[in-house]
């Protein structure tokens, strides 16, 4: 399948789309229904969209990181990590392509709406553009991408899932390393936001992961597992991990 990154070889893997490459055949795909193929397809390819959108939100990340003065190690991966999501856009549109049977176009690109946090100062805001996308969404992405290797069986889903997760920890990474450097008074002013941003953090991902009625079994085990254990997933990383950690940075809940 064809390689198309719009980034160049100043990413992770030299303008590699991945690590190692993709397997070129999964024989338990095969043995799927077509039904449960165009349903996998449908999933990946939504999730190579969402990719995409996050590749917009690390710019704004990364701008703000710069005008925030970060260390410049951090605004390095922010950059990175911009190519990183290009890749990881094209990596979910190749395995829908797998289980579709067929080279598949790119999905439709989804609008970014960048919060604009009225009422904070434009460190506040800047603090809240980094927390929202890389503490909350980036760590949150991590327990979703875990959720679904450890259901996943199958050697393609099993293996993008991989190179996925490998890339989210470091972007969950960049959120906290910025967090312990602010200043103590904009830590304690973040509380006042946390709660309702971490509500909104879990809508979106509830909506993209809907709980459906007896879904396939075939789903989990090439990536996909049932919206209720991804939920659980989601709301157990958010009060045992992202919670304590900030807590611990001395943002008040």
């Amino acid at each position: 399948m064809s390689l198309r990154i719009e980034h160049g070889p100043t990413g992770r893997w030299g303008g590699r789309l991945t690590e190692r490459p993709l397997p070129e055949h999964d024989a338990d795909i095969d043995a799927l229904s077509p039904e449960v193929r165009r349903k996998l397809a449908g999933i990946w390819l939504s999730r190579a969209a969402m990719e995409r959108r996050v590749a917009d939100s690390f710019q704004v990340i990364s701008a703000a990181l710069g005008r925030r003065d970060a260390d410049a190690a951090l605004v390095r991966l922010a950059r990175r990590a911009v190519d990183d999501e290009f890749r990881h856009a094209e990596l979910s549109r190749q395995v829908a392509s797998h289980f579709a049977g067929r080279e598949l176009a790119s999905p439709p690109l989804l609008e970014l709406t960048v919060p604009r946090h009225r009422g904070a100062s434009e460190e506040l805001r800047d603090t809240l553009h980094v927390v929202g996308q890389c503490v909350l969404n980036e760590t949150t992405a991590t327990a979703f991408l875990e959720t679904c290797l450890a259901h996943a069986k199958g050697k393609l889903a099993r293996h993008a899932l991989r190179e996925l997760l490998s890339d989210e920890v470091d972007h969950g990474r960049i959120g906290w390393a910025f967090l312990a450097t602010t200043r103590p008074e904009t830590r304690v002013e973040l509380g006042r936001w946390l709660l309702p941003m971490a509500y909104l953090n879990l809508r979106l991902w509830r909506e993209e992961s809907p709980i459906e009625a007896d879904p396939p079994p075939e789903l989990a085990a090439h990536g996909a597992p049932p919206g209720e254990v991804i939920h659980a997933a989601l709301l157990d990383a958010l009060s045992t991990l992202i919670l304590p950690g900030l807590r611990k940075l001395g943002v008040p809940d």
